[in-house]
């Protein structure tokens, strides 16, 4: 009897611990912003994929991997995954991003700009890399951090701009890891195609 009350408990302890360390999954919305100003006229622009530049505890290496979830001693117990890979989400929130604003934009999802190497037939081409792109909940406080520099070159691949640009949210300002994940690349991508200092460099005359 003893025994079986045993295996009982230990069955049911797996079962609570696999439960816990289950995946939490994520889901990239798309971007839209109705009070986005348009521009009246700007040059087109290619954006490629940005460089995974974060370091281990941010994920690097696996682009389906954004974060992870930690009970109240600090010990991992799920990690945060999306079934999308974030750089190839990122290039198609900023498209959306752009074409909000007026800019015809190619999308390059699955490769790295190269500066000198790789052609393309648009006046400005725009890449850089990131070094956050997380979520992650600590016991009840929820944060999504994205951060890294945008670089903005023209068709032979001088460089003419680059900014570093980072945006923290926590969950005061969201409700799940998914959505304060979405706020932030919103919020990041927002912080892109608005910048004063690119949106001059579209708007030129070429």
């Amino acid at each position: 009897m003893v025994l079986r009350l045993t295996r009982a408990v230990g069955i049911l302890l797996a079962a609570v611990l696999l439960a816990a360390c289950a995946d939490e999954m994520v889901q990239f919305r798309n971007f839209r912003d109705p009070l986005i100003e348009r521009l009246p006229s700007a040059q087109a622009v290619t954006i490629f994929r940005f460089a995974d530049v974060r370091g281990e505890e941010g994920d690097h290496g696996n682009p389906l991997l954004v974060g992870a979830m930690y009970n109240g001693v600090g010990m991992k117990t799920a990690k945060v995954m999306t079934a999308t890979p974030w750089p190839e989400s990122l290039v198609q929130q900023l498209s959306n991003g752009f074409a909000q604003r007026g800019v015809q934009t190619s999308a390059v999802a699955d490769r790295v700009y190269v500066p000198g190497a790789t052609a393309v037939s648009t006046p400005l081409v725009l890449g850089g890399e990131i070094q956050n792109f997380s979520t992650e909940a600590r016991w009840r406080d929820l944060w999504a951090h994205v951060s890294g520099t945008i670089r903005l070159y023209d068709r032979q691949g001088a460089l003419r701009f680059q900014k570093p640009l980072e945006v923290r949210v926590r969950s005061v300002e969201a409700q799940s890891l998914e959505a304060i994940l979405n706020s932030a690349v919103h919020q990041f991508v927002r912080a892109v195609v608005t910048d004063p200092e690119l949106t001059r460099q579209l708007t030129a005359s070429q």
